[in-house]
């Protein structure tokens, strides 16, 4: 576990190549998490709203979308690059070896862990999961 904040430094991996996570890694890496997740939301907000108007011209919405879709990927990109993965807009994925930790924007932490291929049904919060299973990685 990292003492200070400032004790931790963000590691970028080569694009596509696996990361494990510690719980220790992954709560330090979230502060960078946060900030470009959250730098990614403000850019959307306007185009989302342009996106719902029904008058907009069909070239208009195109052009938005085509921005829209610009911008997930820039933001999916830097996720890769720290190691992590996103499986949906605005939810982020710590591999952990046996599951993954997981993360959703707006929230401040990260809150609960499922195995690999039990992302929805399978979530458990964090500290049941490490209260009952004691995983290496806690």
């Amino acid at each position: 576990m990292y003492e200070h904040d400032h004790d931790f430094v963000a590691q970028i991996v080569p694009y596509g190549e696996p990361r494990v996570f510690t719980l220790a890694e992954a709560r330090a890496l979230m502060p960078l998490i946060l900030k470009i997740t959250a730098a990614a939301h403000k850019k959307l907000e306007p185009l989302r709203s342009r996106l719902q108007d029904s008058l907009m011209s069909e070239a208009s919405a195109e052009l938005a979308e085509n921005e829209y879709r610009a911008i997930v990927q820039e933001w999916i990109g830097k996720l890769r690059r720290l190691g992590v993965t996103a499986s949906n807009l605005w939810v982020v994925h710590f591999d952990t070896g046996d599951g993954q930790l997981c993360w959703r924007f707006p929230e401040l932490r990260i809150s609960s862990y499922h195995l690999y291929d039990d992302c929805e049904h399978g979530r458990r919060s964090l500290e049941e999961y490490i209260e009952l299973f004691q995983p290496d990685w806690a």
